[in-house]
């Protein structure tokens, strides 16, 4: 998960063989649903396409499309930030597109396209666009009510992969068809209470240590966003599950 403060379902494809050189029933290493390259693609390319802005010009996508706490503040919203009001709403989602470099970006991307893989199959394209907006507005929220004023923008795609991490602990240790698992009975699994405990501290040492290729501009580690994703992975997910 890395937050920073400044589906098609999977297919079943046919066993191939001879023709592209892999004996049949072998898949490759990469075998990412479409919609999850697509995902990771628009990562990419807004950070490509924010390389060949101005300096300038990219404070201005950022005081555009950044979470600010301080935005929501009544009179910064008219007269500090651009978009004015409608900016309250939007950047809700648009912080998860922006990225405080190429390494947090590359965290981001491959957690979502390895968690994202295995959630999608639970939950068919659909939920799990679903899943992710859910996660991302929360983690704002949670941020949005932690850290009220500040004016440090907030970037990345932590929330939506929060709520991946959340996820998956409902998913990893039953069968893959299996009805899904409540709550109680899914922290009733030593596994699963491992993976979650596993999370937690995570992220607790990097909030301790401040700076991480994840966190609020500067460094410091949004945990407010990964724990507002992660509830609502892990205590929501029966709402986006299509079994």
């Amino acid at each position: 998960m890395c937050g920073r403060q400044e589906d098609a379902s999977m297919n079943i494809r046919p066993e191939r063989g001879g023709f592209d050189g892999r004996s049949p029933g072998r898949e490759p290493i990469f075998d990412l649903p479409t919609a999850l390259v697509v995902m990771v693609g628009v990562l990419i390319a807004v950070q490509v396409g924010r390389g060949f802005l101005s300096p300038a010009d990219d404070v201005g996508v950022m005081a555009n499309f950044a979470f600010v706490p301080d935005r929501f503040l009544g009179e910064a919203a008219e007269y500090v930030y651009p978009g004015g009001r409608g900016a309250w709403a939007w950047t809700f989602l648009t912080y998860a597109l922006l990225h405080d470099g190429w390494v947090h970006l590359a965290f981001n991307a491959a957690m979502l396209a390895a968690l994202g893989r295995m959630v999608i199959a639970r939950t068919g394209l659909v939920r799990l666009l679903a899943l992710l907006l859910a996660a991302t507005v929360a983690g704002a929220a949670l941020h949005l009510a932690v850290r009220w004023g500040d004016t440090t923008p907030m970037i990345g795609a932590s929330g939506a992969v929060a709520g991946l991490f959340g996820a998956v602990p409902r998913l990893l240790f039953a069968p893959p068809h299996a009805p899904l698992r409540s709550v109680g009975a899914t922290l009733a699994d030593p596994r699963a209470r491992a993976f979650v405990f596993a999370l937690v501290a995570m992220n607790v040492v990097l909030v301790v240590l401040g700076t991480a290729p994840f966190g609020l501009g500067g460094g410091e580690v949004a945990w407010a966003v990964h724990l507002g994703g992660f509830l609502v992975g892990f205590l929501g997910f029966a709402a986006f599950d299509r079994h």
